[in-house]
């Protein structure tokens, strides 16, 4: 008799069946963290009792440590198909790894926090979203950069506009572009369709914000050499005067960040540099930020550090070593403060 072959995810009890023969055997799909999820809670929030801004880092670390153990059990595999899933399985798989747990209820914190959030006039309140997605929100409007998650669409009632600085899906959401769009909202991007796009230096007046952008090169390989928009935006007296760069995933050519040199960056936004501390090629170079926000760490969707799944550790090791005294590595869900000219829990 000829043997079928199958392959039926069933995530919830992680194992598939590859062969129905005589003895209808089961084996795993993948290897399952003997970590329950329920512990993803406490170690987020033990992080969240914390600090990036903090000066002594050990309970920081500390906790940091369990939340890396979380993504070391969490194969990129299961984290691209969960970001594929319907609802349900979703829910599955949230249940089954704490790290997807942790993604999950981190976007449920800032989501919430954004909703509520009243700044005073003159304070500018930064979420960390996930990855390099950040949210930045004053008394008179709010916007975001670079959002990439499951549930992205949702931020869409809360800014009022949606920048994306290249195509790679790390660093976009196409579902909350086009709830913007739907909702008559702008969306600034060098690909999408639907948005102001520009493929020189452009600038732009939103509300209150005033937004300055530059086209840079992602890196110098053939492959990935995309296009990346940097965003220096100023928030205006609402927001405190406060100017936010982001640079998405610039690779740090000095010479592209001519337009914005010696500007006023009140914060700085970099990814971690594959090719180590080229990022000091434009801080304390081309422009000085008063304060750095290293980015890009533990992105899921990478396979490992070879892939650029870069460790929390690594990056406090690499934030430590920027040519900026003030360099902090926000985790997701993390809300810092601007308020009289500096940055505070």
């Amino acid at each position: 008799m000829k043997k079928l072959y199958l392959l039926i995810p069933f995530f919830a009890m992680g194992l598939v069946c590859t062969a129905c023969n005589d003895d209808d055997k089961v084996t795993p799909i993948v290897s399952i963290p003997a970590t329950a999820p329920e512990e993803a809670k406490p170690v987020l929030e033990s992080i969240y009792a914390t600090s990036a801004l903090d000066a002594d880092l050990t309970a920081r670390r500390a906790a940091f440590a369990k939340m890396q153990k979380f993504a070391d059990d969490l194969p990129y595999t299961i984290f691209n198909t969960y970001l594929a899933s319907d609802d349900n399985m979703a829910t599955a798989l949230e249940g089954r790894y704490p790290a997807i747990c942790t993604y999950n209820l981190a976007f449920d914190k800032a989501l919430n926090e954004i909703k509520k959030a009243k700044p005073a006039n003159g304070e500018a309140y930064i979420w960390l979203m996930y990855n390099m997605g950040y949210v930045i929100k004053t008394s008179e409007g709010a916007f975001a950069v670079d959002i990439f998650n499951r549930r992205a669409a949702e931020l869409e009632p809360y800014i009022d506009f949606y920048c994306m600085t290249h195509i790679h899906n790390d660093h976009k959401s196409i579902a909350l572009a086009d709830a913007m769009v739907k909702a008559g909202k702008p969306v600034l991007s060098n690909f999408y369709d639907s948005a102001d796009m520009s493929e020189k230096d452009k600038d732009y007046t939103i509300g209150s914000f005033k937004i300055h952008s530059f086209i840079t090169k992602h890196n110098n390989s053939a492959t990935s050499n995309v296009p990346v928009t940097v965003y220096k935006v100023d928030c205006g007296q609402a927001g405190g005067n406060l100017v936010v760069m982001h640079s998405g995933d610039s690779n740090f050519t000095a010479s592209e960040f001519e337009s914005v040199k010696d500007a006023k960056v009140d914060v700085y936004i970099p990814r971690y540099a594959p090719e180590a501390l080229t990022e000091n090629r434009v801080i304390g170079a081309v422009f000085k930020p008063t304060y750095v926000l290293l980015s890009h760490i533990m992105e899921l969707t990478h396979k490992d550090v070879a892939g650029s799944r870069w460790t929390l550790e690594l990056g406090l090791e690499r934030a430590s070593k920027l040519n900026c005294d003030k360099t902090y590595m926000p985790f997701w869900g993390e809300k810092l403060v601007w308020k009289n000219g500096q940055l505070t829990k």
